[in-house]
């Protein structure tokens, strides 16, 4: 693989980060050693064995019935973190409770288009700002999901107004963070990391040690955009710390994927896939498909970087079926482009010009923006491709449901 192609192959990987040299080797050896370490002394099984069955939203659904207010963090968009506020949702009047819950075993089960109808249901019961907050935010995420930035954002802009005028600091943290997700997706670094940051002020102002750990992540990948690699690590790193502490299995499986795309900018390959395998291990348990889908396009970069074209073109097809499961259709685009990359490196030019361009539609129309469009945008030009999209492209923007703006 030449040197170009290696660099758009790790340009698009969904869950890049960045770091200096050999201390990220050495780094994250240390981190994979005191884990066996933990693992024998306490009889537990180590990451790679991880298959137990479980739901993760599940879960949380139990313990947010229980209580008034509380965030939850799931893993979002390839590399960011988004957070799920509820509020008193489970306590609300019937009318809102109902259809809340119900979209929230929807949102649970990744089925984002009938969790949209549920929590719109439950948002016109609503019967006061903190709880138009707290659904604005559902509904934001669940556009999301789908990679519908522009809904997205007009709710999470309601939400911030919504939190503002009822003092809600958690409900405005939440809204930020996710705004800023929404401009980290569309290539804005400098008015994502400013949402970042003001959210993680928030988070740890209010002793929420989650949301501060994700907002933390989140502005790891704004340095790894902008090639600060020291100040990426830095993030990472206390992230992963943090996540440890609460015992955050979303948290360590979602940092496990960021050190296994560190350790493919350093080219340890060997450590790369198994961060990513335990990752994998994690996500599974806790039946998490969008993180799933996140690691198996990153072990297919991994492969890919071996020449194990085979091995890497299976695992990228998996992410897809994966993404096209749950609608999600910006990791769709990136995974596309990294199978067009694949086609370019066996020299089926052809080939390689319609996942590009597939690619290519996909993310215009999602509104996309940084090194995925950035990346498939090279390659084309190294494939002197025409503009115009491929018809492989249009299945993809055709599952993109018109709906007004909120």
């Amino acid at each position: 693989m030449d040197k170009e192609t290696l660099a758009l192959v790790v340009g698009l990987a969904s869950l890049a980060v960045g770091l200096v040299g050999a201390g990220a080797t050495a780094f994250v050896q240390a981190r994979r050693r005191e884990q066996r370490a933990r693992a024998e002394a306490g009889g537990v099984a180590v990451a790679g064995d991880q298959r137990v069955g479980g739901s993760v939203v599940t879960a949380a659904g139990a313990d947010v019935a229980d209580r008034g207010g509380t965030v939850l963090s799931i893993a979002a968009q390839p590399g960011a973190t988004v957070n799920v506020y509820v509020d008193g949702l489970p306590q609300s009047k019937r009318e809102v409770r109902d259809h809340f819950r119900e979209g929230w075993c929807l949102y649970g089960a990744e089925q984002h288009e009938a969790a949209i109808s549920e929590f719109e249901k439950a948002f016109a019961a609503a019967e006061n700002d903190s709880q138009r907050c707290a659904l604005h935010i559902l509904l934001g995420n669940s556009f999301a999901r789908l990679s519908e930035l522009e809904e997205a954002e007009g709710h999470y802009r309601q939400a911030l107004s919504s939190a503002q005028r009822a003092s809600n600091r958690e409900g405005e943290a939440a809204a930020l963070g996710n705004l800023g997700n929404v401009y980290l997706d569309q290539g804005h670094l400098d008015k994502a990391k400013g949402h970042y940051q003001k959210a993680r002020a928030i988070y740890k102002r209010l002793g929420n040690k989650r949301g501060e750990a994700d907002e933390l992540g989140n502005l790891g990948l704004i340095h790894r955009r902008r090639g600060d690699l020291r100040r990426a690590l830095k993030c990472h790193k206390d992230a992963l710390a943090i996540h440890e502490e609460i015992d955050d299995k979303r948290g360590q499986a979602q940092n496990l994927g960021n050190l296994g795309s560190i350790c493919i900018l350093v080219n340890d390959l060997d450590l790369a896939e198994e961060c990513c395998q335990h990752a994998l291990a994690i996500f599974r348990e806790i039946d998490y498909k969008m993180g799933q889908a996140q690691i198996l396009d990153n072990l297919g970069v991994v492969y890919q970087h071996r020449g194990d074209l085979d091995k890497a073109e299976k695992h990228h097809r998996q992410a897809i079926f994966m993404y096209d499961e749950i609608g999600h259709r910006l990791g769709q685009a990136e995974a596309l482009g990294k199978l067009g990359l694949l086609a370019t490196q066996r020299g089926e030019l052809e080939k390689a010009r319609d996942l590009l361009n597939a690619a290519k539609a996909c993310f215009e129309t999602i509104g996309a923006g940084g090194q995925g469009p950035e990346a498939v945008r090279r390659a084309l030009e190294r494939l002197g491709a025409a503009a115009t999209p491929q018809p492989a492209a249009s299945k993809i923007a055709r599952k993109r449901r018109p709906r007004k703006k909120p």
